[in-house]
């Protein structure tokens, strides 16, 4: 047998070398495309379903809550049309739809923000912001813990709310404690006598006013026409929607929880809840409280019970952090889903449907 030259053996070498080389690049080649495709479906965004709102997502200021557990990043609202509509439409049109931190409806939009700033007041403050879209005044309504404002009496904050159904509520005016001050509710006059703390009207127009109790009638307050009448105060703001400098003297005026209601202009509202007596929230004076609602762009701010009445409720719980755990309220401040009941509202004594 001859022997093989080394003119045929090289080649031979060579040829096995290349196939190797070949096999083995392109077995790399494959599992790296493999690799990449489990890398792209795993970072792909999980877009929201037009069916369920929950998922949808806005950006929101830091809040006391524990840091959320790892869940998919929805994709960009702004990527989602329907997405996009419910955030940036003041109404929903397609029937009342809640979200993670809001609610919207062919006649209402409420939006719950939790803010936490340890800047601007110099320390630790934490307060909640429910803005509110009404298509009808009548949609911005009042309860009275023991059902009727002709008699007195107190309940907790949350089982009337739940009475009430309401969306979102705040403390009143705490109006049984008071001696002398006017109280017209839902457009039903209950107490005519008038005080000379400030008074905050709702007119039935949207419009909302505070004027001085001592500097008015009581048939000057009724020429306007009110929806809603609190007597407590004091207001916050100027005509120009500045912040007050000044307030009569009065042992509220320190540093407190609060509780407030504000106007932008007919059929914008918001409710204002500010923790207090704590350490991770102060609370705001009265000086403060009025640079925060007119930071918010507020023309018209008042100022409800605050302390440990200041509670806000909202999806079926109370939201903030009462100082002490809270104390019974005279009176709630709500609005309700149109879908609900009790949104099918009565007037007049005698519960006759206008």
């Amino acid at each position: 047998m001859k022997k093989a030259s080394a003119k045929t053996i090289v080649p031979a070498v060579l040829l096995i070398v290349v196939t190797a080389a070949f096999a083995v690049v392109t077995a790399y080649a494959l599992s790296l495309k493999n690799r990449n495709e489990v890398v792209i479906a795993a970072a792909a965004p999980q877009s929201p379903s037009p069916e369920i709102a929950h998922p949808l997502r806005t950006a929101v200021p830091e809040t006391p809550s524990p840091a959320p557990t790892l869940a998919p990043i929805p994709a960009d609202p702004a990527d989602d049309p329907v997405a996009a509509r419910l955030l940036s439409a003041p109404f929903w049109s397609e029937g009342g739809i809640s979200f993670e931190n809001g609610y919207k409806s062919p006649t209402l939009s409420v939006t719950v923000t939790t803010y936490v700033d340890s800047k601007t007041f110099s320390k630790a403050l934490v307060y909640y912001v429910a803005d509110i879209y009404v298509s009808d005044v009548t949609q911005i309504r009042t309860a009275a813990a023991n059902g009727t404002f002709s008699k007195g009496g107190s309940g907790k904050m949350q089982a009337v709310s739940k009475r009430e159904n309401a969306l979102v509520a705040i403390s009143g005016d705490y109006y049984s404690v008071q001696k002398k001050s006017i109280v017209i509710r839902n457009g039903e006059v209950y107490r005519k006598s008038i005080g000379s703390a400030d008074i905050c009207l709702l007119l039935r127009t949207g419009e909302m006013e505070t004027i001085r109790g001592s500097e008015t009638t009581l048939n000057a307050v009724l020429e306007r026409d009110p929806w809603q009448a609190w007597q407590f105060g004091p207001s916050l703001l100027t005509e120009g929607g500045r912040a007050r400098t000044s307030f009569p003297k009065t042992s509220i005026a320190p540093g407190n929880p609060r509780s407030c209601i504000g106007y932008y202009e007919p059929g914008h509202y918001c409710f204002v809840l500010v923790d207090g007596r704590q350490k991770a929230s102060r609370g705001l004076t009265l000086k403060e409280l009025a640079v925060l609602m007119e930071s918010l762009g507020c023309k018209k701010a008042y100022n409800l019970d605050g302390g440990a009445s200041a509670h806000m409720y909202w999806q079926n719980r109370i939201l903030n952090h009462p100082s002490g755990g809270g104390r019974k309220i005279s009176d709630i401040i709500y609005v309700a889903k149109e879908d609900y009941p009790s949104a099918r509202f009565y007037y007049g004594k005698a519960g006759s449907a206008e």
